[in-house]
């Protein structure tokens, strides 16, 4: 800075440049709180698509159970042909 008070040339930028890097830190700060919020809402979806898939493949077990309980009982019921 100059003696008189004033601001040189010099003296404005390195403000500025700091002023710069104050809002880049600020922002960076953001970036990061909204990257790890980011990182949880997929630690939960993830969490949620494995209990899901879980529940699909059950109910596909119950499914094929239920088919195959409906195959024995109409293969059961159905007429027998007499052999001739």
């Amino acid at each position: 800075m100059a003696a008189t008070g004033e601001l040189t040339t010099p003296d404005l930028l390195l403000l500025e440049l700091r002023d710069q890097i104050v809002e880049l830190q600020t922002r960076l700060a953001i970036g990061q709180e909204d990257l790890i919020e980011m990182a949880c809402d997929a630690g939960r979806a993830q969490g949620e698509i494995i209990a899901l898939q879980d529940l699909v493949a059950e109910l596909r077990m119950d499914r094929d159970a239920w088919k195959l309980q409906a195959e024995h009982l109409a293969f059961s019921m159905a007429p027998r042909r007499s052999a001739s």
